[in-house]
């Protein structure tokens, strides 16, 4: 205020009007900029969790597809990142281990804060059904098992090896091994709604916000009223005591 004052007085007349005018415009052009930057970086996803030892250190939960081959898998792994996962996020001591059904998983990782370790081909079927369109963007994978392709087993010595092994590659360089899998398992939804997810607020939203404040402003005029009172307190205290004075002399 006494910037804008000192203004005023350096500028009289309209010019002061119209220097104030134009400041207050490219204030207001800086604030709203400076805000919609920070909203872009508050929606866009992060990436800071790329592998599994980043995933151990951070602050996200973590749920298992509840099927006996992830029951054994995870139980019995040696790896020290996966068994420490394990330890510390699926099972820790004193808690149910969290395997859970497909719909729990998919849901609990809608909320945010949550990674769910299932069969994609499924599970991405699941995550058309639960998602909106913005919150697909912000999906991440990260490969849980240690796993190869199948091998075909033959006889030893046969004069077929080299047939297989050339039928084999021919089928995964002309991709009919990828238009099968295409096929059979469910791709991943794709990101369609740009990473921006924009939820309508309501009143019953700010219902809480709107309370506080409610409380916030009785309380003010309470305390406004026990001012106003002691302050009258004090005016009639301090005639009494001009009034003794005057008695005494």
């Amino acid at each position: 205020c006494s910037f804008f004052l000192f203004l005023r007085l350096l500028f009289p007349g309209s010019l002061g009007r119209v220097v104030m005018l134009v400041l207050f415009l490219t204030l207001m052009f800086l604030y709203t900029s400076y805000s919609a930057n920070i909203v872009a970086l508050l929606q866009s996803s992060s990436s800071h969790i790329k592998t599994l030892e980043d995933l151990l250190h951070s602050r996200i939960k973590f749920g298992v597809h509840d099927t006996v081959f992830n029951r054994y898998y995870f139980s019995t792994a040696t790896e020290p990142v996966r068994k420490a996962i394990y330890e510390k996020k699926v099972a820790p001591p004193g808690t149910t281990p969290r395997f859970m059904t497909m719909d729990e998983g998919v849901i609990q990782m809608q909320k945010g804060l949550f990674a769910f370790h299932m069969e994609t081909g499924v599970g991405y079927k699941f995550v058309g059904k639960y998602f909106n369109e913005g919150e697909k963007c912000g999906l991440r994978e990260i490969q849980y098992l240690q796993v190869i392709d199948p091998w075909l087993a033959v006889r030893k010595d046969t004069p077929f090896r080299e047939m297989f092994k050339i039928g084999t590659k021919r089928i995964q360089e002309h991709g009919l091994q990828y238009r099968e899998n295409r096929l059979m398992y469910e791709k991943r939804p794709k990101c369609s709604g740009g990473g921006s997810n924009f939820v309508s607020v309501s009143m019953v939203d700010c219902y809480p916000a709107l309370l506080i404040l409610s409380y916030g402003a009785i309380v003010a005029l309470f305390l406004l009223g026990l001012e106003i009172l002691m302050h009258k307190r004090e005016k009639i205290l301090q005639k009494l005591s001009c009034l003794r004075h005057e008695n005494y002399k």
